[in-house]
């Protein structure tokens, strides 16, 4: 199982910071968890000892710079699909133990791929999309859109959207903080917000603001206007 896992990564064409072609296994996180725990004993509890040790089997260290530098495709393609108004929807099936997820743009199939998890075949179809539509996998959304983002239209979008939700039997958004960045006293966060209807999974991100709530209804009002640009709404 672990030697499995090992010889799909190696295969890889480059690391994979969002999702792989294959899970890995938990005895892999078991044996690296014990030890770690006996080399912390063995440092007499030593935190600092123990990191010099171990460090070289962690790395490469995916870190938030890293995560910010290297934007999640699914958001991307959403976000770039929402600016130059057109319909984007990612369907899934499952095939044996493969979960498959295809994308679609104004109803044309544009990508498809397949993994062992759900979250990770809609990362890889989104990767093939972004370059079948000719974007780039880095490239964020425009001025004009987050030109748009600020406190005032965003106050209450939230719970707009849960009520939006509500009326169109749709499931409830879910929220995911992005990124977090600053020192304590000056927290910057950036959160997304997800919906699944019964035929595709929206997605999208909003602004960076000072407080998770604020996030989160910047997050929402990208949305509102995302389903209602898409004419969901």
């Amino acid at each position: 199982m672990v030697q499995e896992f090992v010889m799909n990564v190696q295969g890889e064409d480059e690391a994979e910071i969002y999702g792989g072609l294959i899970k890995a296994p938990k005895v892999l996180a078991d044996i690296v968890e014990s030890l770690a725990a006996a080399v912390y004993v063995d440092c007499n509890f030593n935190l600092k000892d123990m990191w010099v040790i171990i460090r070289n089997l962690l790395e490469p260290l995916i870190t938030l710079d890293v995560l910010e530098q290297q934007p999640q495709p699914v958001t991307t393609l959403f976000e770039l699909c929402q600016r130059d108004g057109k319909k984007l929807e990612i369907k899934h099936n499952r095939e044996g133990e493969k979960n498959i997820a295809s994308v679609y743009v104004n109803g044309n199939l544009v990508a498809s791929a397949s993994a062992e998890q759900k979250e990770n075949s809609k990362i890889h179809a989104a990767k093939v999309a972004l370059k079948e539509l000719g974007y780039e996998s880095n490239t964020v959304m425009n001025a004009d859109i987050c030109g748009q983002l600020n406190g005032d239209n965003e106050i209450g979008a939230k719970q707009r959207l849960h009520e939006i939700c509500g009326k169109k039997k749709w499931q409830n958004p879910n929220y995911k903080i992005q990124s977090e960045a600053g020192p304590a006293h000056e927290k910057r966060y950036k959160c997304s917000v997800e919906i699944e209807l019964s035929d595709a999974i929206l997605l999208v991100t909003g602004g960076v603001r000072s407080r998770v709530k604020e996030a989160e209804n910047s997050a929402a009002f990208v949305m509102i206007r995302g389903l209602n640009d898409s004419k969901y709404i």
